[in-house]
């Protein structure tokens, strides 16, 4: 399998885990194993041990971090860039969660230091309508203003695959639903406050770049029943292509799809504008298309995750068809995740088949498409 141009650049690959955090569900961490053990593969590097140092290492060794790194948190004086880390490193906590989605009520609203209340602005429609607020006084009122207009939902800007949102709609379960909230939590990472869609369908539009090779993606999320009976992220199939998100278009989307790529590549450039210190090298946005409460038909960016996540393994897939064959110019690529144990064909990648103990039996693979 030929090697890609920059990874001669490397010495080696490693999970890394500063300050000692904790690992995550047992699914997880089988996860990012295999899929260190893919790229290792596939840019023909050595694997190290867990790292929790990074200044234990040279800037020579790719990191592969369980979540987006937060340089307010970090200890450490290493230099990250583009060449050394897979996901992404931000200055402060609240941007890399769902709370730069939104704007404040008013630009005089509470919000933590380092607030770019520029951001919204360069939006425009690419997100949904809805607020972000510091406060519970702020939020009941951003709920006021959504309700006037139809059913909100309440979101949990650090909840992940879906859960913690409760759709409201009337001003007494507004209320009710933020008095559950810690009010310390809302102040220290905000809730979001957005108007709830109805007939609804999911995008993941993103970029990943690894050893000198950009991949894009467009493609959408089924959900699946956990065994809770919760409705929750059950996998993604991505259509992706060599380069940035600009290629995309000559797929032949559905004008949905179009739009959503827009959209996504709108709120990717607003947030590198509003913060310039990121440092991103995989970016994915869950693009929501779907009905509002008068009929019409609205597409926003949900949220980022600037972090290897549940379509990483469809990505590196993507990488991998690339690599092998210098001519294919797009590929389809997906992730399936399962709460059981199944069978999976013979050309799936099982990146978990077994019983996690905390969430129970479950499949993780990826498969190739087309």
């Amino acid at each position: 399998m030929p090697s890609f141009t920059n990874a001669a650049a490397l010495a080696a690959i490693a999970l890394f885990d500063p300050d000692g955090h904790h690992p995550g569900n047992l699914h997880d961490q089988a996860s990012r194993q295999m899929l260190v053990s893919r790229l290792a593969a596939l840019l023909r590097l050595p694997v190290v041990d867990l790292v929790s140092e990074a200044e234990d290492i040279g800037p020579d060794v790719l990191l592969v971090p369980r979540d987006t790194l937060i340089g307010e948190d970090m200890a450490s004086r290493t230099t990250f860039t583009p060449a050394n880390l897979l996901g992404g490193k931000v200055p402060l906590r609240f941007i890399a969660t769902k709370a730069i989605t939104h704007g404040l009520i008013d630009r005089d609203a509470a919000c933590p230091a380092g607030w770019s209340t520029a951001m919204v602005d360069r939006l425009g429609d690419a997100a949904l309508e809805g607020y972000t607020a510091f406060t519970v006084a702020d939020a009941i009122e951003a709920g006021r203003r959504l309700l006037e207009t139809g059913p909100v939902r309440v979101k949990d800007v650090l909840a992940k695959a879906g859960l913690g949102q409760t759709v409201v709609e009337t001003p007494q379960a507004l209320a009710s639903v933020i008095a559950e909230q810690d009010e310390a939590q809302i102040g220290a990472f905000g809730v979001v406050l957005e108007e709830n869609l109805v007939g609804v369908e999911t995008y993941s539009v993103g970029t990943l770049s690894v050893g000198g090779l950009r991949i894009s993606y467009v493609g959408d999320q089924r959900e699946t029943t956990d065994h809770r009976g919760r409705e929750v992220y059950g996998g993604s199939r991505l259509k992706c292509v060599r380069g940035d998100l600009d290629r995309l278009t000559h797929l032949g989307l559905s004008r949905e799809a179009v739009e959503a790529v827009r959209c996504a590549a709108v709120f990717d450039d607003a947030a590198q504008r509003a913060y310039p210190d990121l440092i991103l090298t995989r970016r994915n946005y869950d693009v929501l298309a779907g009905k509002d409460a008068r009929g019409r038909r609205r597409v926003g960016v949900l949220e980022q995750s600037w972090r290897v996540g549940g379509a990483t393994g469809a990505e590196i897939a993507a990488l991998e068809a690339f690599a092998a064959s210098p001519e294919l110019t797009a590929v389809e690529t997906a992730t399936v995740e399962i709460y059981g144990l199944e069978e999976v064909g013979p050309d799936d990648v099982i990146y978990f088949r077994g019983v996690d103990p905390k969430v129970g039996p479950m499949t993780k693979y990826v498969t190739r498409t087309a």
